[in-house]
């Protein structure tokens, strides 16, 4: 009786079984809104002005008179734009935020849907690309995301946070490997390697999931009171993260290496 009790135990697999480098940027994400949580205000206004990506501090340091006159209808009446372009082009240029914006995030809400959707499709890519180059994926989307962001409001004061770019970045690395079993007919393929793009716009599987990725990102983008939200989302940043996902998986996969990007 004992053994068939051990027997049934040792069969069993774990609810939550995640590669422990994605277990750990999750208690990292975790860590860090717990900590926002905990600070006085003003501290946690400093940190948010230091780490978020806000692409007026990166625009005043290059462009300031352009800045200043794209600034000065968002501003109140009391606020000079140049004034206000000079402090921020005095400041050291931010270029940590283009990552740790992606650290933080605005509300328990925001860092739970990101959560999930994290330990959902970054569980399959760091199982197959390994903790390292999992990291130094989720840094390079999430650079790409800002980078978007800001080719589209390089005068933003807005400031943008959240994982959001980077975990696009893992649902579209998905793509490349997830639909490659099926070939564009639809039959299963026995091949290990992921897909290559070409192959990618051939596989009809790949193309609904990537179709309906953009539509989803565009529709809360245009509206994001669909989603409850009352901020604008930075769907550009999705994006960004998304089409850098997609390439960069190519790169990145060591089961790849006689596969076209």
């Amino acid at each position: 009786m004992n053994e068939w009790r051990e027997a049934r135990r040792g069969g069993r697999e774990k609810i939550l079984n995640l590669p422990t480098v994605v277990t750990a940027v999750l208690g990292a994400l975790l860590l860090v809104q717990l900590a926002m949580s905990a600070l006085p205000f003003s501290m946690v206004e400093a940190l948010y002005a230091e780490l978020a990506f806000t692409p007026a501090r990166i625009s005043s340091a290059f462009w300031p008179e352009a800045a200043a006159r794209v600034m000065a209808p968002a501003l109140r009446a009391d606020v000079d734009p140049a004034e206000l372009v000079r402090a921020l082009g005095a400041e050291p240029v931010p270029w940590w935020s283009f990552v740790t914006y992606a650290l933080l995030h605005a509300s328990w809400t925001h860092l739970t849907v990101n959560g999930v959707t994290l330990a959902a499709f970054g569980s399959p890519l760091a199982r197959r690309i390994g903790p390292a180059r999992f990291l130094v994926f989720l840094a390079l989307t999430a650079v790409a995301g800002a980078a978007a962001h800001f080719a589209v409001h390089p005068f933003d004061l807005a400031p943008v946070v959240g994982a959001s770019a980077a975990i696009s970045g893992t649902m579209a690395a998905s793509a490349r490997f997830a639909f490659a079993r099926f070939r564009a007919e639809g039959e299963p393929s026995a091949s290990p390697q992921g897909a290559s793009l070409s192959e990618l716009w051939r596989n009809r599987q790949a193309l609904t999931f990537v179709g309906l990725w953009f539509g989803v990102n565009l529709l809360f983008g245009l509206f994001p009171r669909a989603t409850g939200e009352t901020e604008l989302i930075a769907w550009e940043a999705h994006v960004g993260g998304f089409v850098a996902g997609l390439l960069l998986f190519g790169l990145l996969d060591p089961r790849g290496a006689k596969r076209a990007i």
